[in-house]
């Protein structure tokens, strides 16, 4: 319907394009620009162009986007049916042309790429913003959209972008629509997606839809805490979750059992990046068929990290760098859930990926899709298992392997058979620390031999959070305050200078108030040594393998938490917070 600017675009050719004049007119004016020289909104003007078309020409022009008059524009009404009344009042926008999944939307604003990134959410079609003037857009409102419209402007109510309000259920109302098919309505639609743009600018991993009997809760994990949010009305629940089911491809109707599902969108107001969500349903007995509903953001920007961005302190980075380079064996990564296991191993396997190699993954599922490299999702469901999958995958000649988790003996069996046969494998464990890995294997019933002559290193993490820098305070902390971090003989090498300032966490409009903003890995390298595999050979307890490990250079989890600490990063209660079961002498004050 509408043409593109260009840089050559001229005034006269704007209007133009509009149709705000005729094209027997179009040539008199260039022809009298040419003889007279005079400026093109003197001679617009003069052939009965107005003043408010010339102003919209022109901001048109600045703009680099067309302009519409709405008065002789009537879009059928599927079309309409893309934006609800009280969203296109509230956002003064008209939705005017829908060509295949292209829709051409009129709007005060053309450039609010906000506005348009949640256009594009909630049409699921893509946008082709074009200038319009507000009042037009008002009356062309009323117009279409009819009583409902009419009622919106006359009582002159603003309501927020985001979840639904009071006017959205009048707007809900109005259309005459049941409650049961309310997650087809643009407004629930609109809320649901704006939830997710919220999370996604927050920066939280985790989106939480908690059902209760009379509230909807709405939490975001937000660098691993979780935090409330603004709630919906409490009427709209089934809705919103049964929307949530559309987009994850889940069965709506199913509310007895749980299930998981996937969404992917992208988001042109946080830099266009490519969001992933894996949503998890389970019934509660909140309300009746009431459902909580997790969605797990996978940000695919927070996996372009190298080795080099994980937070690795230097000697840590140089044992990383050794044990990758390994041809065979077993490499594993350790930690809670949500520690940034699968960030590392992802970072392991960008690093040592290449032409002449082969790297192939088994995940459950799998979070991000990586370049160049093959991976299978593995599907218990159907008894294809990790175990069954490493199987298979050894007749597809692989150079390195990744398996997202050992959780029982027969993948750890299998594991080991795969990096014995010259495959270097990387994994996953649940265990607090790295010498706890040794241990767990063994108590999989996998012989101690087969781990000492397997393993060649371990990685324990977790995530702690940055200090907001731009409101932390830097101070000098008293000895008791460090006494929580200190513990019973571990042994650091690394001395505490009496002048030392450490960070402390304020709060502030750049970090809402939390004092952090961010995370950053604090670690625990295991290399396995001889020393190591010997323990490990005659089962010694995780307490013994550790306190060899530190005797031989390794650093805890909680003196690399010091260390970061020292560094600025973080404050101390974070480590402490993290690394309760952890603990180790810092030495001497210097």
């Amino acid at each position: 319907m509408q043409q593109t600017l260009n840089n050559t675009s001229s005034l006269v050719e704007v209007v133009r394009q509009a149709s705000a004049i005729s094209e027997e007119a179009y040539k008199d004016i260039v022809e009298e620009i040419q003889q007279t020289g005079a400026s093109e909104a003197a001679v617009l003007s003069k052939h009965g162009v107005s003043s408010d078309i010339l102003a919209l020409a022109t901001k048109s022009l600045e703009y680099g986007t067309p302009f519409t008059q709405l008065e002789d524009i009537f879009p059928e009404p599927a079309v309409l049916e893309k934006v609800s009344p009280g969203f296109a009042y509230r956002n003064k926008i008209v939705p005017i042309e829908l060509v295949d999944d292209t829709l051409t939307v009129a709007m005060s604003d053309a450039l609010n790429i906000v506005l348009i990134d949640e256009l594009q959410l909630i049409t699921s079609c893509q946008i082709i913003p074009v200038l319009a003037d507000e009042t037009d857009i008002d009356e062309a409102i009323v117009r279409l959209y009819g009583r409902t419209a009419e009622s919106l402007l006359s009582t002159g109510i603003k309501g927020p972008v985001g979840a639904a309000t009071t006017l959205e259920r009048e707007t809900i109302e109005d259309f005459g629509i049941d409650e049961k098919d309310l997650s087809q309505d643009p407004t629930v639609i609109h809320a649901v997606d704006q939830m997710i743009i919220d999370a996604v600018r927050m920066g939280a991993s985790d989106i939480h839809i908690e059902p209760y009997p009379t509230q909807l809760k709405i939490r975001f994990r937000v660098d691993g805490v979780l935090e409330d949010q603004p709630q919906p009305p409490a009427y709209l629940q089934s809705a919103i979750t049964s929307r949530i089911k559309i987009m994850a491809g889940m069965d709506v109707a199913e509310r007895r059992r749980p299930q998981d599902g996937k969404i992917s969108r992208q988001i042109g107001s946080v830099g266009n990046r490519q969001i992933d969500l894996r949503v998890s349903t389970v019934p509660t007995v909140a309300t009746l068929h009431g459902e909580s509903v997790v969605l797990r953001i996978l940000d695919r920007q927070s996996i372009e990290f190298g080795l080099e961005e994980l937070g690795l302190t230097a000697d840590n980075l140089e044992l990383f760098h050794r044990m990758i380079r390994k041809p065979h064996g077993i490499i594993l990564a350790t930690g809670p859930t949500g520690s940034g296991k699968t960030t590392s191993l992802y970072a392991c396997l960008k690093e040592i990926n290449s032409p002449d190699v082969k790297i192939i993954t088994l995940e459950d599922p799998v979070e991000y899709e990586l370049e160049g490299i093959n991976q299978i999702q593995v599907n218990p469901d159907i008894d294809f298992t990790f175990a069954d999958g490493l199987r298979h995958i050894l007749r597809q000649d692989p150079d390195k392997v990744l398996v997202g988790e050992i959780r029982d003996y027969e993948t750890a069996e299998m594991a080991i058979h795969t990096s014995l046969t010259g495959h270097l494998v990387f994994s996953t464990l649940h265990t607090n620390d790295a010498p706890g890995a040794i241990t767990r294997l063994v108590d999989m019933e996998v012989e101690p031999y087969l781990v000492a002559s397997t393993v060649e290193g371990i990685i324990a993490q977790r995530l702690a959070r940055r200090v907001c820098r731009a409101c932390c305070e830097m101070y000098l902390p008293e000895m008791h305050e460090l006494e929580g971090l200190m513990g019973n003989g571990n042994g650091s090498t690394s001395p505490i200078p009496y002048d030392l300032k450490i960070p402390r966490a304020v709060g502030c409009k750049e970090c809402r108030g939390r004092g952090y903003r961010g995370r950053i890995g604090i670690f625990e390298v295991l290399f396995m040594t001889e020393e190591i595999r010997a323990m490990a050979l005659k089962q010694a307890s995780t307490s013994e393998i550790r306190r060899l490990a530190i005797q031989l250079g390794m650093k805890s989890l909680r003196e690399d938490g010091w260390r970061k600490v020292a560094a600025g990063l973080t404050t101390v209660e974070e480590v402490i917070r993290l690394t309760q079961e952890d603990e180790f002498d810092f030495g001497e004050v210097v």
